[in-house]
C-alpha cells in the first residue's frame, strides 16, 4: 500500500511538473489581458480586505469560486513579468492566484476523470489515461482565465461522488456558491433519470441527491431574489428570451460564433456520440446527455453571445469517462480485474 501510495504521489508529481507551462499561459493571458474575461481578481481582494468591489450579478454569487484562492494569494511568491508596466502589486498577485487555482483543477480534473473511468466504468488504465489527458485539450474550449476550472473540477467530483448520497448532497448544496449552473446540470440529469427509471419500472435509488440538487437550484434563486444583486438583468428575464434566441443564433452563424459557439458543441457532441457506442453494460447513462441540452438552452435564451460553447462544455465530465470504454471496445482491451488499479 506504501508503494502503490508513493507512486501515486509520483505520478501526481509528474503531471504537475510537466503541465506547469499552463499555469504560466493561464497567469500570462490574465496578466496582460489579452482575451477578454470576467475579472474576479477585485472580487477576491475584497474578499480578504484589500478591496471593496462587488461585482454584478452572477459573478458576486460565486464566492466560493474565488475564496478558493485566498491561500495561494498568501502562499505563492509574486511572478512578475517584464514588459508588464503599471503593475498594481496586489491586484497581479490576485490574479496569479486565481490563476493557479484554475491550474490545479485542470490538473485534477484529469485525475478525477481516470479515476471515474477506472473505478465506476472499469476501463483499462491506458484508455483512462486517454480521456484524463484529454481533459487538457477540452479545457481550450472553456475560460481557463476565470473560474471556469474549478467549476468543472466539482462537476467531476459530484460524478465520482454521485452513488454516495453523504458526501454528493453536501457538495452539491455548496456548489450553489460555486457556479449555478453545476445543481441546474444535477437536477436535470437526475430528474431525467428518475422519469427513465419510471417507464423502464427500475428502482430510483438516488433521491438524496435529486432532492439536494433541487434544493441547491431553488437555494440559489432564493439568493438572488433576497440579495438583488444588479447585473445581467437581460438574462433572467422571460419576457426578453426569444429575442434572446434570435440574437445568439444570429451570433453563432457568424465566422467567430462558428469557432467559438458551434465547434465546441459539436466536439462535445461527439463525445456524447462515442459515450453511447460504448458497448459495456450500464456504462452510460443515455439520459445524461439531458445535462448538455439544458446548458445549451440556458445559454441560447440568457444570450451569452459567443459564450455557448463554453458554457455547453461544462457538462463534458459526465460523458468522457464512457469514452474510455469505447476505446476499449475499439481497441478489444480488455481492463484488469476491479481494485487492481
Amino acid at each position: 500500500m506504501t508503494e502503490k501510495k508513493t507512486l501515486i504521489f509520483v505520478c501526481l508529481l509528474t503531471l504537475m511538473l510537466t503541465t506547469s507551462p499552463i499555469f504560466f499561459d493561464i497567469y500570462r493571458t490574465a496578466a496582460f489581458n489579452t482575451v477578454p474575461h470576467d475579472d474576479y481578481a477585485s472580487y477576491l481582494l475584497t474578499l480578504i480586505g484589500q478591496d471593496d468591489k462587488i461585482p454584478g450579478a452572477p459573478f458576486a454569487y460565486r464566492i466560493i469560486s474565488v475564496a478558493v484562492a485566498i491561500p495561494f494569494y498568501y502562499i505563492l511568491p509574486t511572478y512578475t513579468f517584464t514588459n508588464l508596466s503599471n503593475v498594481d502589486t496586489a491586484y497581479l498577485r490576485a490574479t496569479q492566484a486565481l490563476s493557479f487555482s484554475s491550474y490545479v483543477s485542470l490538473v485534477l480534473t484529469a485525475v478525477i476523470i481516470y479515476a471515474i473511468s477506472r473505478k465506476q466504468f472499469l476501463a483499462t488504465r491506458a484508455s483512462s489515461l486517454i480521456v484524463g489527458l484529454l481533459t487538457f485539450f477540452l479545457s481550450n474550449f472553456i475560460s481557463k482565465v476565470g473560474i471556469d476550472p474549478f467549476a468543472i473540477l466539482i462537476i467531476s467530483l459530484l460524478v465520482l461522488w454521485l452513488k454516495n448520497p453523504l458526501i454528493f448532497a453536501p457538495l452539491v448544496l455548496v456548489s450553489m456558491g460555486i457556479n449555478e449552473k453545476i445543481p441546474i446540470i444535477f437536477a436535470t440529469i437526475l430528474a431525467f433519470r428518475f422519469v427513465n427509471s419510471i417507464t423502464q419500472r427500475r428502482r430510483f435509488t438516488f433521491y438524496v441527491q435529486l432532492y439536494s440538487s433541487c434544493l441547491a437550484v431553488v437555494g440559489y434563486f432564493a439568493a438572488t431574489l433576497i440579495l438583488k444583486i444588479p447585473g445581467n438583468e437581460t438574462h433572467t428575464n422571460p419576457t426578453l428570451f426569444l429575442a434572446n434566441l434570435q440574437s445568439s443564433l444570429i451570433y453563432t452563424i457568424s465566422l467567430k460564433g462558428l469557432f467559438l459557439n458551434a465547434l465546441p458543441v459539436l466536439v462535445l457532441s461527439l463525445v456524447v456520440v462515442f459515450a453511447i457506442k460504448s458497448r459495456r453494460q450500464n456504462s452510460f447513462h443515455v439520459s445524461d446527455v439531458s445535462g448538455l441540452f439544458v446548458l445549451l438552452i440556458l445559454a441560447l435564451i440568457a444570450d451569452v453571445v459567443y459564450n455557448v460553447g463554453r458554457v455547453v462544455m461544462y457538462s463534458y465530465p459526465l460523458f468522457l469517462p464512457a469514452v474510455a470504454c469505447f476505446i476499449d471496445d475499439v481497441l478489444k482491451l480488455e481492463s484488469a480485474p476491479h481494485g487492481t488499479s
